[in-house]
């Protein structure tokens, strides 16, 4: 479920009268005292859309790279809860197998390269797991909070990370409306293919799988069957070992 990023007035009196009734009567085996609660939104999920050259090329990056690779990506909001990612930009970084890394000086240049349109407009990152899960890592959870750190109250950012079976973690921040969507709270389409989902529904209704019947097939015939497996091991030499017409070979 969509969550808050930042506490509410409203939020902090209601924390405190519930700390407050959760003190009334606790005991405390060692001396400490642990205390968490959850804030969430019941509904309101997000939709993130990609045009087909920011998904071809989120794809290529994936599958072409052996080691992770990372990019930005330019982002417009076209309503409350809906963003279209536009376009992929790949900045200067050092990859291994598992990590990617900036040379902050190559970067900095490349940010002051870029166009005002583009560079406006840079409001999603990702990158790669290969062949690994889409969970993040300890270090992507401190780079996304030193991003989130510098978001005005008024902004927006994506961090997405994929990988080779195009498997997808999402994070929405949005600030302004101060709600955290994540994974689930966040359906990804692509733009322009609209009609796939009509098409996969009915694609559904004609691809059914197949279930094996127990026991022997009615066609079965033991005798020829035999004959045709004693053929086929006569060919490879084998057939000195081949138990022509028993059970072992029969339906």
């Amino acid at each position: 479920m969509p969550r808050p990023i930042t506490m509410t007035k409203q939020m902090k009196q209601q924390a405190i009268k519930d700390f407050a009734a959760a003190l009334d009567g606790i005991k405390m085996s060692d001396g400490k005292l642990n205390y968490s609660k959850n804030f969430n939104y019941k509904d309101g999920d997000a939709t993130v859309w990609l045009t087909m050259e920011a998904y071809h090329k989120i794809v290529t990056l994936v599958t072409e790279f052996a080691n992770e690779v990372g990019w930005h990506g330019t982002v417009q909001r076209v309503s409350d809860n809906e963003f279209i990612i536009q376009d992929i930009f790949v900045y200067p970084q050092e990859v291994t197998a598992s990590t990617v890394n900036t040379d902050q000086e190559a970067y900095t240049q490349w940010l002051y390269e870029l166009g005002d349109d583009v560079f406006n407009n840079i409001r999603m990152h990702g990158h790669s797991h290969n062949n690994m899960s889409v969970s993040p890592s300890g270090v992507d959870n401190i780079h996304r909070q030193q991003i989130l750190n510098q978001l005005e109250t008024d902004m927006y950012y994506i961090f997405m990370i994929w990988n080779k079976s195009l498997q997808v973690h999402t994070l929405v921040y949005d600030m302004a409306r101060n709600i955290l969507y994540e994974d689930t709270d966040v359906e990804i389409k692509l733009l322009g293919v609209e009609g796939l989902d009509e098409f996969l529904a009915n694609a559904k209704t004609k691809v059914q799988k197949l279930r094996h019947k127990k026991g022997k097939p009615k066609s079965c015939n033991n005798e020829q069957l035999a004959i045709e497996r004693y053929s086929s091991y006569r060919q490879l030499g084998l057939y000195d070992s081949y138990n022509f017409g028993g059970d072992t070979w029969g339906c």
